[in-house]
């Protein structure tokens, strides 16, 4: 694992820890639609010009393929998956989705990085149990622990599938807290 992967991974926690602090401070959820706007702005203006602070932020934690192509990809995943299942479900259910995208896919990232035995994308076993046990842990602030261990789960089975929309891959920061939202709602 690079310095970068561990970078991204710490803006993720860091980003999906703030916007669950936030909608718990208020269930008016106005500020992530706007976050998800400015970004897709900032996203297109960034592709041709040099923005300050956007640009800092684009070198120290984007992938250099979306530099180019789509700036601030990830992060803005990120806010339109948390702003769905805000929407979508009831807090406890959007909480813990938000809590499983926030903690499962960083570790199982951090860990695959440093083990070999990898399976799909970049995926170790021993990536996935970790991630899985510490989401269920994070989401179980939210919900019972044995339906967080099921959404945690199949959460992170889907994150590993490619499943995709036309020819582009659907952002796993989207299929993560909706795949886990909708296992949280059947199972509640």
């Amino acid at each position: 694992m690079n310095k970068l992967d561990i970078r991204r991974a710490i803006l993720h926690l860091l980003a999906s820890a703030l916007i669950i602090f936030i909608s718990m401070q208020t269930r008016i959820v106005w500020h992530l639609f706007f976050l998800v706007s400015l970004g897709l702005i900032l996203s297109v203006l960034s592709k041709s010009y040099n923005i300050p602070v956007i640009s800092w932020f684009l070198k120290t934690f984007e992938r250099p393929i979306y530099r180019k192509k789509f700036p601030g990809k990830g992060l803005l995943f990120l806010v339109a998956g948390s702003l769905l299942v805000l929407k979508l479900f009831s807090d406890n259910i959007a909480f813990a989705s938000i809590a499983i995208l926030a903690v499962g896919d960083p570790i199982s990232h951090i860990v695959a990085g440093n083990f070999k035995g990898k399976l799909l994308k970049k995926k170790s076993l021993s990536g996935f149990l970790l991630g899985v046990i510490i989401a269920s842990m994070a989401a179980s602030l939210f919900v019972p622990f044995i339906y967080a261990l099921a959404a945690s789960s199949i959460a992170l089975i889907a994150e590993v599938l490619v499943i995709r929309l036309g020819e582009d891959p659907i952002d796993d920061n989207i299929i993560v807290p909706l795949v886990a939202g909708t296992v949280l709602y059947l199972l509640i």
